[in-house]
């Protein structure tokens, strides 16, 4: 469970870094992931290393959470970058596990310290949306890189990325898109971890994380 955690977590940092104004061309990932847009979509994303995932993501200013299906039943990430925590839900156990975003993102290469360079290449539209299409590369102080290409709408939300991600020395394909995109208001209470769950008593210092 926490091992599918430790490798869904770099996915979507490195795959959601780049929600700024189109005109930068070096951006902090810390900084892009921030999109100053409220949406709801449904989406996938697909990686080498672990198949793929699809789902729902309700998006606000700091905060993150997808709804997906996995072997174990549903599950529910929840990244919160506002209070630098990333926590894993199990609804139908009402269980947890929770660490903090900026550990989660060290334990894979410290992505959200990567610097992106993105190069304009082209218009498309994605699922019905108007987007630049980018060239982009990136690489973190640990050793993180991400290269490939991503496509943004004109207020700056990941509509589509394809790349190769390279973390802990090794390499792996990362594909995400975005279908049925919704920009409307998102409650705070959707980003809340549920007072009725249950922490699971995990060593989590073996995956290099610490129990918040």
């Amino acid at each position: 469970m926490l091992r599918r955690l430790s490798l869904l977590v770099p996915a979507l940092l490195a795959m959601m870094a780049a929600f700024a104004p189109v005109r930068a061309s070096l951006v902090s990932a810390a900084d892009l992931l921030d999109a100053k847009v409220q949406y709801t979509a449904d989406f996938q994303i697909r990686t080498g290393v672990m198949g793929g995932f699809h789902g729902t993501v309700m998006h606000a200013h700091g905060r993150e959470r997808r709804d997906f299906g996995a072997l174990g039943g549903p599950q529910i990430l929840l990244l919160r970058r506002d209070m630098d925590e990333a926590t894993m839900l199990w609804p139908e156990r009402k269980w947890y596990v929770t660490t903090s975003f900026s550990q989660a993102a060290a334990l894979v290469g410290g992505f959200d310290g990567v610097m992106l360079n993105r190069r304009p290449t082209g218009s498309e539209t994605i699922n019905g949306e108007p987007c630049t299409r980018y060239a982009v590369t990136g690489t973190s102080a640990m050793g993180g890189s991400f290269r490939g290409t991503m496509w943004f709408t004109r207020d700056g939300i990941l509509m589509r990325a394809s790349g190769m991600v390279r973390f802990e020395g090794h390499e792996t394909s990362v594909e995400t898109s975005l279908n049925h995109l919704r920009r409307v208001h998102v409650g705070a209470a959707s980003f809340a971890r549920p007072a009725d769950y249950t922490g699971l008593p995990i060593d989590l210092s073996k995956f290099g994380l610490k129990v918040r």
